[in-house]
């Protein structure tokens, strides 16, 4: 999955609370972490638990937005955190 943050110099600190918390990150795009989630049983409940992290983050980092995206050729769909 894809993670899009608005405030890419925030993109280290996202990156590293991904990874201390269990899951697979790293930096794809200047506004882009690709994140796995390893111990997710299947790519639904990996999702649940990226958007539970993702929202937990934002409300410490406030008017920063960081949502997971979809590519399918080229178009993106965000879905919000």
């Amino acid at each position: 999955m894809h993670v899009y943050i608005s405030d890419p110099s925030l993109l280290r600190n996202l990156e590293e609370l991904l990874r201390r918390t269990g899951f697979v990150a790293e930096q794809c795009r200047s506004h882009e972490l690709d994140v796995s989630v390893p111990s997710a049983p299947n790519e639904p409940q990996a999702r649940r638990e990226l958007n539970v992290c993702l929202a937990t983050w934002q409300a410490l980092n406030r008017g920063v937005e960081a949502y997971i995206v979809e590519s399918d050729a080229h178009s993106r769909v965000a879905r919000e955190a």
